[in-house]
């Protein structure tokens, strides 16, 4: 493990090896982390079980049926990417901007190794390029949120499409207008002409963001983009672009986890106590799961916002859900004790009625 750390954390100027010999390292080390996993639920909880299918069948291993049916779906759905967004480029004549999903797929050793459903593309005028899309024949279904606009798909292709007013990324970071995406801008990695990705360092930035608005240090997966995403990238840009950005704290975390999770297998101690899984390739446990909300403040905000990040974590844990009854709310929290060390995806099939 040594010599990953090495390699993977030195700063390129003290780098030897070109970027190809840096990506075989990643890969090598996200093969070691697939062989630790418990099993095929444990990878897909980590979304890597496209991947470990692919390194699975070239051993000549068997592989179950429903992981084998849905690789042959993804590849066809990497197929598919590319056709959806040279329709949408067809469609609207404004700059095109995608995010995640297949860019991100494009820095895997195969694109369909790494599985997604959405295309996310940020627009400077989404609304006229949804009324774009729809009178070009796509369809639009469900309802949107506060940063993006209800989701479009075209007919017998299996892909949605999300078109965003803004990047997504946690409420206590400052919020980053469009602009400041579009302003580094470079052409996508899928190859299809007038449409833009975030450059590298924007992108790594982009993907903590998302990942910690939803569910920090959840999967491998996300960790794994990162890496991807900046294997031939110098670090330093990327810490100068989260300073400017004011997402100092959230990238630096991110950085120390991802290092420790594809490099030396040591994790910084405010992150042991809930992400331990990481390393071990296994299911969150429900404690797991609940730390994180109250530790994640202290590890990604600055000292003067982290006690209001920690307020609002327990406020999350208290609170009900919807129109939830009191009775309701203490089952669950008696079904949560309960389950505390069980694997959070048991817990939740579970149900609280188990308890």
């Amino acid at each position: 493990m040594g010599n990953h750390s090495a390699r993977l954390n030195a700063g390129p100027a003290r780098r030897t090896g070109c970027s190809g010999d840096r990506q075989l390292i990643l890969w090598d080390r996200v093969e070691e982390l697939i062989d630790r996993a418990p099993g095929w639920e444990a990878l897909r909880v980590h979304r890597l079980h496209l991947l470990a299918a692919r390194i699975r069948h070239r051993r000549g291993e068997a592989l179950p049926p429903s992981i084998a049916a849905e690789w042959r779906r993804a590849a066809l759905t990497s197929l598919a990417a590319r056709t959806v967004l040279e329709r949408i480029r067809d469609a609207h004549g404004g700059r095109l901007l995608l995010m995640k999903g297949p860019e991100v797929a494009a820095s895997y050793p195969d694109p369909a190794d790494r599985p997604f459903r959405d295309l996310d593309l940020l627009l400077d005028d989404p609304e006229s390029a949804q009324a774009d899309l729809i009178a070009a024949g796509f369809v639009e279904i469900g309802a949107g949120s506060a940063h993006h606009l209800p989701a479009l798909f075209w007919p017998e292709l299996p892909l949605l499409i999300e078109l965003h007013r803004r990047p997504k990324s946690p409420p206590s970071l400052p919020r980053l207008g469009a602009g400041s995406i579009f302003a580094a801008a470079i052409p996508s990695r899928t190859g299809v002409d007038g449409v833009l990705a975030p450059d590298p360092a924007a992108h790594a930035l982009l993907l903590a963001a998302h990942s910690w608005s939803h569910d920090p240090l959840r999967r491998l997966r996300d960790m794994i983009d990162i890496a991807a995403t900046i294997a031939a990238t110098d670090r330093s840009l990327i810490a100068a672009r989260a300073d400017e950005w004011g997402w100092r704290h959230l990238w630096s975390v991110t950085a120390s986890a991802t290092d420790a999770v594809l490099a030396d297998d040591r994790l910084p101690r405010m992150l042991g106590p809930w992400a331990r899984h990481l390393l071990a390739a296994r299911d969150r446990r429900v404690v797991e799961h609940q730390l994180s909300r109250l530790l994640a403040p202290l590890c990604s905000l600055p000292p003067s916002r982290a006690p209001g990040g920690v307020i609002g974590g327990i406020r999350e844990i208290v609170a009900r859900r919807n129109d939830e009854r009191w009775t309701q709310k203490l089952r669950r929290v008696r079904w949560a004790i309960s389950d505390a060390l069980m694997a959070e995806s048991t817990h939740e099939l579970r149900g609280p009625e188990a308890a």
